[in-house]
């Protein structure tokens, strides 16, 4: 019964009221997520809901007192940045994980690091739900980039309760494909560069450019925009500082090099107990991610089979990332909305969603039990949905035709 009144609203409700609706959730849930920890550190508040919950509960709200998790980690990276110290050091009197990002997101973060706490993590949120919401507009305009933008709302919240940049980085994937929609090469370099100093992986969006037939244009823009933003610290910082800067942040990738978390060379290994480098696998993986774009170049022309480049990239930029976290599998939820809320839907389509939506999204927020989130059945939870969707997604371009729908007709 809710299903089919939700489906009503969206089929029926003017679209701008649509939109409205929408975008106050968004605001709303970061409004209430920013208003809540900041309720939660004040210690009167916090001491007096510790005596009125459960043992287990009082000690998370203990924990809630003293904010150590993402958020922290990027406000203190941008005071460290001016100080000149390692950004990459540990400092477990500050927060409880390092910092492994670039130093230019330490410099744009900065805005975030010196106004009040409760403000920014506020604007923090606001702006990853924004930026998200605006490109998924741009890449599936109407009605189904709404619905997808429902269907994100959950994941997003989740996202925001760790305060995390991976909606964000989605976000600037996606407008990078708008932009080359529309033949903007610089703009579509410039996203992908800004996406790539807070996780690499999103570099893999400059293929976008090969149907498009402008991946000279977007090179030559990537390569002078990331220049520029690998320079960007320096009038706050000497450039001896930023080059070490540079060294210690590409100590902790090697470090972390070996690591397979929630990925596919972690399913591989343990469906095979072969302890394998991680780099056949991705190779593996990245050749199938391309492999369309090098046999079925007589579709490049097809909006449509664009579009389910752009889902497939999403999808790879997960699976095939040896750091993919829980909340990394956002980016890979937007990729399978965007495939799902721009397809005809069949009911083969609309099952495969489904069981994405329960078991990402609706597993880690709204069904209880330890059960579903101990690490192996989190990795096959998140990663098996997943890789199902992605194999649908290269098995549709690489088929013998492929059907304009609502992505692209």
């Amino acid at each position: 019964m809710l299903a089919h009144r939700v489906r009503a609203w969206l089929s029926t409700a003017p679209l701008p009221r649509l939109r409205r609706t929408l975008l106050a959730f968004y605001l709303a849930a970061a409004a209430f997520d920013a208003a809540g920890k900041t309720l939660a550190a004040h210690p009167t508040i916090n001491h007096a809901l510790t005596q009125r919950v459960s043992p287990a509960s009082a000690d998370e709200i203990r924990g809630a007192a003293r904010p150590s998790g993402n958020f922290e980690i990027f406000r203190t990276a941008s005071r460290h940045l001016v100080s000149g110290i390692d950004l990459y050091a540990k400092y477990p009197d500050e927060h409880s994980d390092r910092f492994k990002y670039s130093p230019t997101f330490a410099l744009l973060f900065a805005p975030f690091a010196w106004m009040p706490w409760p403000l920014a993590l506020f604007l923090w949120s606001t702006l990853n739900a924004l930026v998200l919401f605006v490109a998924v507009e741009r890449a599936l305009p109407g009605r189904a980039g709404l619905l997808a933008m429902l269907c994100l709302l959950l994941e997003v919240l989740r996202g925001m309760q760790n305060a995390q940049s991976n909606a964000l980085v989605a976000g600037l994937v996606i407008l990078a494909f708008a932009a080359l929609e529309r033949a903007n090469a610089w703009r579509a370099a410039a996203a992908v560069v800004l996406g790539a100093c807070v996780k690499i992986f999103p570099l893999a969006a400059l293929t976008f450019a090969i149907p498009r037939r402008l991946a000279l244009r977007t090179g030559a823009w990537a390569l002078g925009v990331g220049a520029g933003l690998v320079l960007l610290p320096l009038p706050i910082t000497s450039p001896a500082t930023l080059a070490a800067q540079y060294g210690w942040w590409r100590g902790v990738e090697s470090s972390d090099a070996q690591q397979r978390w929630f990925s596919i060379m972690e399913l591989v290994h343990r469906w095979t107990g072969a302890s394998w480098p991680n780099w056949p696998v991705q190779l593996a993986g990245t050749l199938m991610l391309v492999a369309p774009l090098a046999l079925r170049r007589d579709r490049w022309d097809n909006a449509r089979f664009r579009f389910l480049y752009l889902c497939s990239v999403l999808l790879y930029m997960v699976l095939f990332n040896h750091q993919a976290e829980r909340a990394s599998y956002l980016i890979a939820f937007v990729g399978a909305t965007l495939w799902y809320a721009g397809s005809a839907r069949e009911r083969w389509q609309s099952w495969m969603y489904g069981i994405a939506f329960v078991t990402i999204p609706l597993m880690s927020t709204l069904v209880p039990g330890a059960l579903f989130r101990t690490p192996t059945a989190t990795l096959y939870r998140l990663a098996i949905p997943a890789l199902a969707i992605w194999l649908a997604v290269q098995w549709e371009m690489m088929r013998g035709r492929v059907v304009s729908d609502r992505a692209g007709q």
